[in-house]
């Protein structure tokens, strides 16, 4: 099955520009990676190539599939069929990425790791023609995504795949659609090198610009030194000095204007300011990267103390039922202190954190990152930025900026995607000077970007730090103890 897209052109009504522009693209069997930045559009392009979305103009032939969102906000619609229908299909794929029939019964308590693969056990199982996936690694611990990405590479048909995850695209993908300002370009090979060819082009393009500016520079100064020559001629053939009794030298300013000399002079100044005009009006119009200042600072909250928060060792429920339980030794956090909170999906993480948040004195301040933000969190956090004093909300906004997302899109769209409703909170925090940054799963949603803009702005921050990641990298970069819940409800610390 093939998928066309045709001079296709999306607007949400809120928004005053465009959210993709005459996007022309061919999509065939196998995965076709989409990447840009946070709001750029791509869950949107994700929607309409599944025909949840229509265009406003143009045309998309072969679509209608299956779009897997990276919310997991609500259970996924067919999980009954997926689980009663007898459908051998359906249980070998429940087996492959161990998904448990009662995960439904109990769906708020499980872990947004486990959400995703029912999420995309039921997609792989339903959709046979196209299927869009929308940030499938997030959440997932390792042996969770080696499950996922088995079963998306086993899977055949026609693939849109948005994620931040370089080692996910260049395994799957033979072509990677990069959208950036409403357009789209498709580059052949995986992540790796669409960004390579895309490093070149820019390249290619700042040189292209910068021989412009230089042949424009050069015909503005030739031009220059030939109005000076006419205004000379004028001046020297000028009639106006001249004693009106010296007839002779009026007829030789007479004969030199008849023999267009000067007037040969002024039609090439003429020829020449139009070229420089030209060649100003091609330079605006080559587009050319750039980047603005990158990268906030967030300041840590004064005060004396000697301890963010302790709990004595001991256990919690971790199910309402309270059957399964987290047990942990003393637990204690101090000022400036760095820790990677670790362990597979499901055993607890979210709910140890919630548990030490409760401890930290009340105005001790704190700036939490939860792992998933609803689509409600989100309009309600870009409302409260709307409502801001002037100057706050332009500060909140020029931070939103430099984690590298665009604050216009953010304030035309209707919904602030994921990424932008998590960078939108930190650059918020900057006001709040914590003394605790608490932060679960901090890179899903970001694109690549913003990740390493985030890494650095914690690295410089002294806050005291308690970070729930399965990115190593990350977590190497920027912690110093990890504590390492093993999933049958022990916590240790290293």
């Amino acid at each position: 099955m093939a998928l066309y897209f045709n001079s296709v052109y999306f607007s949400y009504p809120s928004s005053m520009h465009p959210v993709l522009e005459d996007i022309t693209a061919e999509f065939h069997e196998g995965w076709t990676g989409v990447t840009g930045g946070n709001g750029a559009g791509k869950s949107t392009f994700l929607m309409l190539a599944a025909g949840m979305l229509a265009p406003q103009s143009g045309s998309i032939a072969g679509g209608c599939g299956r779009y897997c969102s990276q919310r997991t906000d609500d259970i996924p619609e067919g999980w009954e069929d997926f689980f009663f229908s007898g459908d051998g299909e359906a249980g070998r794929l429940a087996a492959r990425l161990k998904i448990d029939p009662d995960w439904t019964a109990r769906w708020d308590t499980l872990s947004h790791g486990e959400r995703k693969r029912l999420q995309l056990g039921i997609a792989l199982w339903q959709e046979t023609g196209l299927l869009a996936v929308d940030e499938p690694t997030n959440h997932l611990d390792r042996d969770a995504r080696e499950l996922i990405v088995g079963a998306l590479e086993s899977w055949e048909g026609t693939g849109l795949l948005v994620s931040h995850d370089r080692a996910l695209l260049d395994r799957l993908c033979g072509n990677c659609l990069f959208i950036a300002a409403g357009r789209a370009v498709l580059r052949p090979g995986g992540i790796t090198k669409g960004l390579a060819e895309e490093e070149r082009e820019a390249l290619e393009a700042h040189r292209e610009k910068k021989q412009l500016q230089y042949e424009r520079d050069r015909l503005a100064a030739e031009a220059d030194a030939r109005r000076r020559v006419v205004e000379g001629s004028k001046n020297r053939l000028s009639k106006k000095h001249v004693d009106p009794r010296d007839h002779d030298a009026k007829g030789k300013r007479y004969l030199a204007r008849l023999s267009g000399k000067d007037r040969i002079g002024g039609d090439n100044y003429r020829r020449m300011k139009n070229r420089v005009e030209k060649l100003n009006g091609i330079i605006e119009n080559t587009a050319v990267a750039g980047k603005g200042k990158q990268g906030i600072t967030l300041a840590a909250g004064a005060g004396k103390m000697d301890r963010i928060c302790a709990a004595p060792g001991g256990n919690i429920p971790l199910d309402g039922a309270g059957k399964r339980r987290i047990s942990f030794p003393d637990l204690v956090i101090s000022p400036g202190e760095r820790i990677a909170l670790t362990g597979p999906n499901g055993a607890g993480k979210s709910t140890l954190l919630r548990f030490l948040l409760e401890r930290v004195p009340p105005h001790l301040p704190v700036l939490y990152i939860p792992q998933e933000i609803g689509a409600e969190e989100g309009r309600e956090a870009l409302r409260a930025v709307e409502e801001e004093h002037e100057k706050n909300r332009g500060e909140i906004l020029s931070r939103f900026s430099r984690l590298g997302s665009d604050p216009k899109t953010l304030l035309r769209s209707h919904l602030p995607s994921p990424g932008e409703t998590r960078k939108l909170l930190i650059a918020r925090g900057v006001f709040t000077n914590p003394s605790f940054i608490v932060m679960d799963e901090p890179t899903n949603h970001l694109d690549l970007t913003s990740i390493r803009l985030l890494e650095e702005t914690l690295r410089e921050v002294s806050s005291a730090l308690l970070l729930v990641s399965h990115d190593d990298v990350f977590l190497s970069a920027l912690t110093r103890i990890t504590w390492h819940l093993d999933g049958e409800g022990t916590l240790e610390v290293f």
